[in-house]
């Protein structure tokens, strides 16, 4: 039986609090969900520290799945962390993404994304 694609942010939360619930994992807030994420950032920042830039490049292009599983990883752990918090993903991220651009001044860039 094939699984179904996520789409959104939100359909990951809702897949992710589901899978806890049938895990009885507890969804509150919790140091090692942090610490979670945490390692995920190290583990993926040690493979490309102490690289000129031209070696970084180089290194993710020949090395392009383990940043894909820490991303992975680190956006379902973002995912738990949200729901251990109750904190809607979709909404907090609007709510930076909203702020960062408005802080670096950027112009619509949102058309810019359907133009593609």
């Amino acid at each position: 039986m094939e699984e179904k694609q996520i789409t959104t942010m939100k359909d990951a939360q809702r897949l992710l609090k589901f899978f806890a619930e049938r895990n009885n994992w507890k969804d509150i807030p919790n140091i090692d969900k942090f610490d979670h994420l945490h390692e995920e950032l190290i583990e993926m920042s040690q493979n490309l520290r102490y690289k000129s830039e031209e070696e970084r490049k180089k290194f993710v292009k020949e090395n392009k799945e383990i940043f894909i599983d820490g991303i992975g990883d680190l956006f379902f752990g973002t995912c738990r962390l949200a729901n251990q918090l109750g904190v809607d993903i979709e909404d907090a991220f609007n709510l930076v993404k909203k702020e960062i651009l408005a802080k670096y001044n950027h112009k619509n860039p949102e058309n810019n994304l359907t133009k593609k």
